[in-house]
């Protein structure tokens, strides 16, 4: 191999450049090149990276990384013929080939409907590691930055429960969001990966090492409270083993931090997970009653969030404090945002929540709902102002599972109920619509609602 001349890379690579819209001659120069920067010393007789399936030239790091900045200009102009040359890289099956064809599918616009067939495509062919970091990063440049939604929406997909041969796909594809410091998406991220941490299986070890140490970087305090929620919680003899396992490579404060949670424990300390019925969806019966008693819910669960025109000593909030004593209400100021700020902290990273909210506050609690489905077991919607007229931006969300009830008035002139129904049919699957004669305020339907029986 010759030593790298920068001026003459620089202008071979820009040569190559030339031949973008000519896929053909493109691939005869490409291959002519990177012949040029083969490193004899460390080719194979069999020319097979190490680890991999594919043949590979050895080309130094710095021969790809001008031939990409050459390319991305006309990448970004012509995504169409972008697409076409990444096909023509991705068959011709070099290790070279199939990196720039990763790279070139980053500089594709996340609206072109063939992106996302490729990269699963790919995904599920590939064995060679950087190729596969390659496609789960460089691949996805453009859609984690410009549709920071549609990209968490694929990385959902790839962390399903049911699908944890894809789990590594989702921890690879976050690692680039979550080292994002101006990134706004950590508190969805943390929800995201949790039951993945809690899972913990032997064979993620590597990827939940740089999942943990990424998310320390990013978040210190919310990382370590995770973990410890986690430790302090696992039902799964797995977490403890597999966290015990990769400790080792946190970083230091992490490990003082978790130093006597991780130490070995007798099984029989194990403590047994206590049955709530939080924990269950409606019509489910996996809890035996015994002399027809129920087990109560827990009201400090309970949040009664209020309109925008009210306050926690609202009649209806005051109400709610007395049927369910210990049930959290507390006071918002200020705008949408500044309210869901508020929001956060009460909630914390508390699970089986039962939300109740009231118009502007029933707004609050389906966008917290449908960001943070697994934190959720039921909400409770009282004329909630689910209007796209006026508050479109907030209502771009993904629907969930979570179970949802929804009382509305035939008489309500604030909030129309056709429109919330349109809305609410859109986000929740489990949903019951109760329609009553009543106005915005349900003064004469609070007093005739079986609290209890909805709530449970």
């Amino acid at each position: 191999m010759p030593a790298i001349d920068l001026a003459r890379l620089r202008k071979q690579a820009n040569r190559l450049a030339d031949f973008f819209f000519l896929p053909d001659e493109f691939m005869k120069h490409l291959h002519e090149m990177l012949d040029f920067y083969v490193n004899y010393t460390l080719r194979t007789k069999e020319n097979v990276a190490p680890g991999s399936n594919l043949k590979t030239y050895r080309t130094p790091p710095a021969v790809l990384t001008q031939i990409e900045n050459e390319l991305r200009t006309e990448a970004e102009a012509n995504p169409k013929f972008a697409l076409e040359l990444a096909d023509i890289l991705w068959d011709d099956g070099a290790l070279e080939t199939r990196l720039l064809a990763a790279f070139l599918l980053g500089r594709i616009p996340p609206q072109e409907e063939r992106l996302l067939p490729r990269l699963t495509a790919w995904t599920q062919q590939v064995r060679d590691a950087d190729v596969r970091s390659a496609l789960l990063s460089t691949s996805l440049t453009r859609m984690r930055k410009e549709t920071p939604a549609q990209f968490l929406t694929l990385v959902r997909e790839y962390l399903h429960p049911a699908r944890a041969q894809t789990w590594p796909n989702g921890i690879q594809a976050l690692l680039p969001m979550i080292a994002d410091a101006s990134n706004t998406n950590l508190p969805t991220i943390f929800d995201m990966v949790e039951p993945i941490i809690e899972e913990a299986p032997s064979t993620l070890q590597n990827d939940l090492t740089d999942l943990i140490v990424a998310l320390y970087r990013a978040s210190t305090n919310e990382t370590t409270f995770l973990l410890k929620h986690i430790l302090n919680n696992a039902q799964n003899p797995m977490t403890l083993i597999t966290l015990r396992r990769i400790a080792p490579n946190f970083p230091p404060p992490l490990q003082a931090e978790l130093r006597e949670l991780l130490r070995a424990r007798p099984f029989s300390e194990a403590k047994p997970k206590e049955v709530d019925p939080a924990d269950f969806v409606k019509d489910e019966i996996l809890i035996k009653k015994t002399k027809g008693s129920r087990k109560k819910l827990d009201n400090s669960h309970i949040i009664y969030l209020h309109g925008l025109e009210s306050s926690s000593q609202s009649g209806k909030a005051r109400q709610f404090a007395e049927k369910f004593p210990g049930m959290v209400t507390p006071d918002f100021t200020g705008s949408f945002e500044d309210r869901m700020k508020q929001l956060k902290p009460i909630l914390g990273r508390k699970k089986n929540w039962t939300i109740i909210g009231s118009s502007f506050g029933g707004l609050m609690g389906t966008v917290f709902t449908c960001e943070h489905p697994t934190q959720v077991r039921k909400l409770i919607l009282l004329a909630p102002a689910l209007l796209r007229e006026h508050f479109a931006p907030y209502l771009d969300l993904q629907s969930v599972s979570v179970p949802t009830v929804i009382i509305h008035g035939t008489s309500d002139e604030v909030v129309p109920l056709e429109p919330v129904q349109e809305v609410a049919k859109n986000l929740f699957t489990d949903l019951q619509i109760i329609i009553v004669e009543d106005g915005h305020r349900l003064q004469k339907t609070f007093e005739e609602v079986n609290w209890d029986e909805i709530l449970t």
